[in-house]
């Protein structure tokens, strides 16, 4: 059986000490407190500016439209938290496992085996690329090529039509509406403590923060790194089977054109949501939190009828915004 050293002593370790699991968590703290700031302000000036903001009802659908990017944005801080950047193909797949799953229960299968064969070859979807990139091959390029690879085939599968589930058995996944709230919601707001969980108290958790952190310090300490880049690409791939699922369900049918936009969306999360690049540092609530604050922020532009174009232009200011933002934070602590 493979022993572990302390994490205190494995992340100082191997290259001078430069990860201080102390010091990323002050780093997350700040992170996730500047965020919250972040969607406290924009909810206030909404507020004052729009007088059906902060509406009941128009916070549900807020909540409703941070939850599939929010969703798939829980599994892809994992990717990001070891050290392997992003999964470009985290749209693709999504749309694949919409046109699988309404496949499978058109062709009346039955709701609880189209579920699981569905979140397993979304699982596997991830854990292909993600082996793929613990061999060696860039995450980027390798994800890019399974996005093209995931949309074509999403095209086989519905051969470019709508998949009717042909049955209202699913529908409550994603019509249902739960003591008033979105079942897409609820997922959403369970999954994120989870996905903390995860991370913080697992032993898969363990392997993708010290992988991130420092790579040979991982190896001294007896931990597979490769197995970092298969795990966070795995965690993925059920998150987007979720999405999926969750997407084909609530429209009755799917399409080979769902989630556009989505690959954006999701490493914008990531990215306001201030989890560093170079991995080892961060949490999935962070990236919720990301979530929340650009569903918040797209929300308040179509009330007060922004153009599509201006929405965009908004949010990727954003992104590069708080990019560098909490770039220099870091480099100042360091």
């Amino acid at each position: 059986m493979t022993s572990f050293r302390p994490i205190a002593d494995v992340a100082g370790a191997g290259s001078g000490g430069e990860f201080d699991p102390r010091v990323a968590t002050r780093r997350r703290r700040v992170a996730t407190a500047i965020v919250i700031a972040a969607l406290v302000v924009l909810a206030g000036i909404g507020g004052a500016f729009t007088p059906t903001f902060l509406t009941f009802d128009n916070l549900l659908v807020v909540i409703r439209q941070a939850s599939i990017t929010g969703v798939i944005a829980l599994g892809m801080s994992y990717v990001t938290i070891s050290g392997n950047l992003f999964a470009l193909s985290a749209e693709e797949l999504a749309i694949l496992t919409a046109c699988i799953f309404g496949w499978l229960m058109r062709a009346k299968f039955g709701l609880a085996l189209s579920l699981i064969a569905t979140l397993l070859f979304a699982g596997l979807g991830g854990a292909v690329q993600g082996g793929i990139i613990a061999l060696g091959a860039d995450p980027i390029i390798t994800t890019l090529a399974f996005g093209g690879f995931f949309r074509g085939l999403a095209s086989v599968v519905s051969q470019n039509q709508n998949i009717l589930l042909g049955t209202d058995a699913a529908q409550w996944l994603g019509t249902g509406r739960p003591l008033g709230v979105p079942t897409q919601s609820w997922a959403f707001l369970i999954l994120t403590p989870l996905a903390w969980i995860v991370l913080q108290k697992t032993r898969i958790g363990r392997v993708l923060v010290l992988a991130g952190a420092n790579r040979a310090a991982a190896r001294s300490a007896g931990l597979r790194v490769g197995q970092a880049a298969l795990l966070g690409l795995t965690l993925l791939g059920l998150c987007c089977g979720l999405a999926g699922i969750s997407a084909a369900a609530q429209f009755g049918q799917a399409v080979a054109n769902l989630f556009q936009g989505l690959n954006f969306d999701v490493v914008a999360a990531v990215l306001v949501g201030g989890i560093a690049l170079r991995g080892g540092q961060g949490s999935p609530i962070q990236a919720a939190l990301g979530a929340a604050f650009i569903a918040l922020l797209q929300n308040f532009m179509l009330l007060n009828d922004f153009s599509s174009g201006w929405r965009m232009t908004v949010v990727g200011s954003l992104v590069a915004l708080a990019t560098c933002l909490f770039h220099i934070l870091q480099r100042r602590r360091e």
